[in-house]
């Protein structure tokens, strides 16, 4: 039994489409037509639901892009807690507007983790949320409070330990996260609910060495992985298998497929504790 002070832990992979998203806009091959839903992939992101030390239910999002909207009706999403992001580019941060339906839901604020980079980014591209009293108008916008976190210095949150470090996406450092139930006393719990602990990982063409003992002990890994053929930001389908195999948590979850991976043909090829994400996936752990 789990010595954590949350419960009912569960990860939804919300999308796993890179930034064109699958289909791709005026796009006629296999997968773009391709009927198995899972070859559907909207823009990536993640909701992590659980219940906290108070029995109340808490939604955590990892980024918020620009089909956070679809995610949100799919998974009929009444409230976020807190918006966790990994960088500042579009696919991962162009949903930020809507969230202001869950400050009409919750009659509260929603808390936004961001490094410095991608903070100094919303906070240009959404004036009209964090300089509200410059509209011309004042409109309905989203409510935030904005916390800056940098790689290596862990958050607690509700319960959970959310622990920030870089990766490489090209030559542009982002962030992934190390999730982990806290117990009573405040440390990491023994026993983890769930699919916890767990790495998501998004958006990284290498994994620099500070990185790996981030990985170790994972109940669940979620991966980049675009394409067969090599890329200049992102890892191939080779290359994310390795991290995987390197890594060994129990489960891997690979995310962030463009059209030239076909959800059943790699699914059927990959070895045991490795699959392809796809979207609305819950993972549940052991």
């Amino acid at each position: 039994m789990s010595d954590s002070v949350v419960r009912d832990v569960r990860f939804v992979l919300c999308g796993t489409g890179t930034s064109a998203g699958v289909p791709v806009i005026g796009c006629d091959c296999a997968v773009c037509t391709s009927s198995d839903p899972r070859d559907a992939r909207t823009r990536s992101g993640a909701a992590l639901f659980f219940k906290d030390d108070e029995d109340r239910d808490r939604v955590i999002l990892l980024d918020c892009g620009p089909d956070h909207r679809t995610h949100s009706l799919r998974l009929g999403l009444k409230r976020v807690d807190a918006i966790f992001f990994t960088h500042d580019h579009v696919d991962h941060t162009f949903g930020l507007d809507d969230v202001r339906r869950y400050n009409a839901l919750m009659k509260a604020p929603i808390e936004v983790f961001a490094d410095a980079r991608t903070r100094a980014f919303l906070e240009r591209v959404y004036q009209h949320i964090f300089r509200r009293h410059e509209n011309v108008n004042d409109s309905f916008v989203a409510d935030l409070v904005v916390r800056t976190m940098a790689a290596g210095t862990p958050i607690d949150f509700r319960g959970l330990r959310i622990t920030p470090f870089e990766v490489l996406h090209g030559r542009l450092p982002v962030l992934a996260f190390r999730i982990e139930a806290l117990d009573e006393t405040g440390a990491v719990a023994r026993e983890q609910p769930g699919p916890l602990p767990l790495a998501y990982c998004t958006d990284l063409s290498a994994m620099p060495p500070a990185a790996w003992p981030k990985l170790r002990g994972l109940e669940t890994l979620v991966l980049d992985m675009l394409r067969y053929r090599a890329h200049p930001t992102h890892l191939t389908v080779s290359q994310a298998q390795g991290i995987a195999h390197e890594a060994q948590a129990r489960q891997t979850v690979f995310v962030h497929m463009t059209h030239d991976i076909r959800h059943a043909d790699l699914a059927s090829e990959l070895p045991p504790g490795m699959e392809l994400g796809y979207d609305g996936m819950a993972i549940d752990g052991a």
